[in-house]
């Protein structure tokens, strides 16, 4: 838990360093929308929503790996219950 704590810390420094030196106004034009913004907040939008793509990208294989496990402790659970009835 406290190496997690440092991680956190050490990127949230690093992020606020990004921010605090790419202040230069960008302008950014998708698709006959046009933004106006920072360097750095666009820079870190873009990353919060590749995250949270690749999350909801994962889910699938999480949910499914879960289920997974669950079978399988059943499974093993049920064999060392016919493992000791046969050393009886």
């Amino acid at each position: 838990m406290i190496l997690s704590l440092f991680v956190g810390f050490i990127l949230g420094a690093a992020a606020l360093l990004f921010a605090l030196q790419n202040t230069e106004v960008v302008s950014l034009v998708f698709m006959g929308w046009q933004f106006q913004s920072t360097l750095a907040l666009l820079v870190l939008v873009s990353v919060g929503v590749g995250v949270l793509i690749s999350v909801f990208a994962s889910i699938p294989s999480a949910v499914g790996n879960h289920f997974r496990i669950r079978m399988l402790e059943k499974t093993n659970k049920d064999m060392q219950h016919l493992l000791e009835l046969k050393k009886q």
